[in-house]
């Protein structure tokens, strides 16, 4: 079954303002920031963000718009001003805007998609289908993995070329979740793929019927 308008439409706007927002992110100093949380809700507060152990919400740095939710996340203690273990890497999350009917495409289609020249530039920073490599793809569930090399011009410094994302339907929205890693502290793709995998299993318990309400 080929891809449907809307899944495409929904895929390019979380991951296209997921990267408008990465990139334009400032520092600022501990002074001016907010706490971390631990989780939040973001669009029309139907879906909760949360990480895995270890990381928290990013306050600072989120944006929940009617085009879409963008969310940063890091290590808890280094977000908190004190010293804690190395950071496994920038994690984010971006949730679409619930989609009339609900769209819940399978992760053959979304790999149809994101493999394509289209989801290619959709993934890319410069949105050039050529600037992204897709190193693998892996299917788990309602999950689609994918991880990625992007040689973008502009792309954050800070960060390396290489990053895991993930990509699944959830509370009639599409949600993307990202691992990259910090050029300056390398992470070997099976530990970036671990802690997504951890993140997507985080996401979806703090989404279930049985869970706790913020």
């Amino acid at each position: 079954m080929p891809t449907s308008r809307a899944v495409v439409a929904a895929a390019a706007c979380l991951i296209l303002s997921g990267c408008t927002e990465l990139s334009s992110l400032a520092v600022q100093s501990q002074a001016t920031r907010n706490a971390p949380l631990p989780a939040i809700r973001v669009s029309q507060r139907d879906v909760v963000v949360q990480g895995p152990p270890g990381y928290c919400v990013d306050p600072d740095t989120a944006e929940d718009r009617r085009s879409g939710a963008f969310v940063m996340l890091g290590n808890c203690a280094v977000l908190k001003g004190g010293n804690g273990p190395d950071a496994a890497g920038v994690l984010t999350a971006m949730v679409s805007p619930p989609a009339d009917p609900p769209q819940r495409p399978s992760p053959a289609r979304l790999q149809s998609f994101f493999t394509s020249p289209d989801g290619r530039g959709v993934l890319a920073h410069d949105g050039r289908p050529g600037s992204v490599t897709i190193l693998s793809t892996e299917a788990s569930d309602d999950v689609l993995f994918l991880e990625i090399r992007d040689e973008s011009e502009g792309r954050p410094a800070s960060l390396s070329d290489r990053a895991w994302r993930a990509v699944f339907p959830l509370a009639d929205r599409l949600v993307a979740l990202s691992v990259t890693a910090h050029r300056e502290r390398p992470l070997a793709s099976a530990e970036a793929r671990e802690v997504l995998g951890a993140f997507v299993a985080a996401m979806k318990r703090a989404n279930s019927s049985d869970a706790s309400q913020l």
